[in-house]
């Protein structure tokens, strides 16, 4: 058999990794400094000459008037007629707003100053927001107030970035015994792990096991291991990974056209196996951020890893899926082809309320019942981390009934 073992953040969780709720504190309030041009840095800024030109206060009046405009914004999309007045149903499938729902509405901002915004309700929304920000901005004309607009929203990108990284580098503590079983498993032929998670959890589970696995990376040179596609091609190892949305051990330098995984901790003292400097092209790794990341999936190392995992859909007829909220639209649709393309695939949920999903996703909402009903969408009402191997085994021996 093989198999695709999809997961989301909810998998992360018992290792203690961070909630969006307290994403967006740490994000807001954590103890943040800038340390150059579009570097940030936890802890205090300690030099009293530099303080006086740190962007992180402004930055972050700027994000509290962009949340206050998404908040406001979810709660009064889509009119319906009551009577003679009208009411709001509110954004229906979004329910917070989250640090991804933020990171987007900033790199707007910042697109638009450098002539790459292609959406005409850009400007518009850049006028209102810098009406409402005017307390945060420097500049004595709309025009010098929009161009600094522009700036903090670009450094407020940065600083998001910075910080989502920094509370994902956790090291692995509880709730992936069952990856284990099924790596080693003899009913599983091939064990493909298919994650949207930026965090290193699996492969430390992995490596500290000493389960072998291909991840779309070369050997060490020095200390990194540069992006080979290649590996994957008459690959052997039994299990393979697929990070469809980077990590947080992902760097570019300058000079490659591959991104790396960076085996230390310093990107800034890097070198190669003959002991050339590598020089990084951000401070920060490389993954994918905010609600329109779909536009980079054709990009870079992004186009190969979801070329990989089209192909997996065309040769798998099982996927076990846990900690995905289904809130990535592009990812919704290429599963709701899958499931309508052949009425043998199947997705196996592990999640203790499974029902509260659909929630989340007009995709999953419009084929649920039917899904449910035909045996495409199975369930097992716990959590990844308390779902025996056995009870996942009854799962995957009972076939999809036939219509």
């Amino acid at each position: 058999m093989k198999l695709i073992l999809f997961f989301g953040a909810g998998v992360s969780a018992p290792s203690g990794l961070p909630t969006a709720a307290e994403l967006i504190d740490k994000i807001m309030h954590g103890a943040y400094h800038q340390k150059g041009s579009h570097v940030y840095a936890p802890g205090p800024n300690t030099d009293p000459a530099l303080r006086a030109t740190d962007l992180t206060p402004r930055i972050r009046k700027l994000l509290k008037v962009v949340m206050a405009h998404d908040i406001r914004d979810r709660g009064r999309v889509g009119y319906y007629r009551v009577g003679t007045g009208f009411k709001s149903s509110g954004a229906i499938y979004r329910v917070s707003t989250t640090y991804e729902d933020v990171f987007f509405l900033c790199q707007q901002i910042s697109l638009w100053n450098i002539g790459l915004s292609d959406n005409s309700l850009t400007t518009p929304f850049m006028e209102m927001i810098e009406r409402r920000a005017r307390h945060c901005l420097v500049g004595r004309t709309i025009q010098e107030r929009m161009w600094d607009l522009a700036m903090l929203g670009s450094q407020a990108c940065d600083l998001i970035e910075t910080v989502i990284a920094d509370m994902l580098r956790r090291k692995y503590s509880a709730g992936l015994d069952l990856l284990l079983e099924l790596a080693t498993t003899q009913q599983i032929e091939q064990l493909n792990i298919v994650t949207l998670n930026h965090d290193t959890l699996v492969e430390q589970f992995l490596s500290a096991h000493g389960v072998e696995f291909v991840d779309g990376f070369g050997p060490p040179d020095g200390d990194v291991r540069w992006s080979d596609d290649k590996v994957f091609d008459g690959a052997m190892t039994r299990v393979q990974l697929f990070k469809l949305h980077g990590s947080v051990d992902w760097y570019r330098f300058s000079g490659s056209p591959r991104t790396a995984i960076l085996l230390g901790n310093n990107p800034y003292t890097a070198r190669d196996d003959a002991g050339k400097q590598l020089t990084p092209m951000f401070g920060r790794p490389s993954f994918l951020s905010g609600i329109n990341k779909v536009t980079s999936y054709q990009r870079g190392i992004y186009a190969d890893i979801h070329f990989r995992f089209h192909q997996l859909l065309r040769t798998s007829d099982q996927i076990v899926m846990s900690g995905y909220g289904w809130g990535d639209t592009a990812i919704n649709f290429q599963l709701d082809k899958w499931l309508e393309e052949g009425k043998q695939n199947r997705i196996i949920l592990l999640y203790e309320t499974p029902e509260r999903l659909v929630d989340g996703s007009l995709i999953l909402e419009s084929c649920w019942d039917a899904c449910i009903k035909s045996g495409q969408l199975a369930c097992i009402n716990k959590y990844f981390q308390d779902v025996s191997l056995q009870e996942l085994q009854a799962v995957l021996n009972t076939s999809v009934p036939k219509p």
